[in-house]
């Protein structure tokens, strides 16, 4: 956390004020209990899975989507059978 306070001291001073946002306080926080970045990476994937899905659920509740809708056609290999 000190590193991360410090470096925000600094862009600061140098370029422009930039408030820490929540992921950077959680990787600093995550860093100092000795967590490997690759661990930090699947906490904020975590919580960007929860947040798309009650922006899904939310959009499924109501009368019309909110969602742009472009008409695709799937151009792949066919289905395989499956056994």
């Amino acid at each position: 956390m000190a590193f991360t306070e410090a470096l925000e001291r600094a862009i600061a001073r140098e370029i422009k004020p930039l408030t820490m946002n929540v992921d950077g306080a959680l990787a600093a926080v995550l860093h100092d209990i000795g967590f490997a970045p690759s661990f930090g990476r699947l906490v904020f994937i975590i919580g960007r899975v929860a947040g798309l899905s009650a922006e899904v659920s939310e959009e499924l509740s109501r009368e019309k989507a909110m969602r742009i809708k472009i008409p695709v056609e799937y151009d792949g290999a066919p289905p395989r059978a499956l056994e």
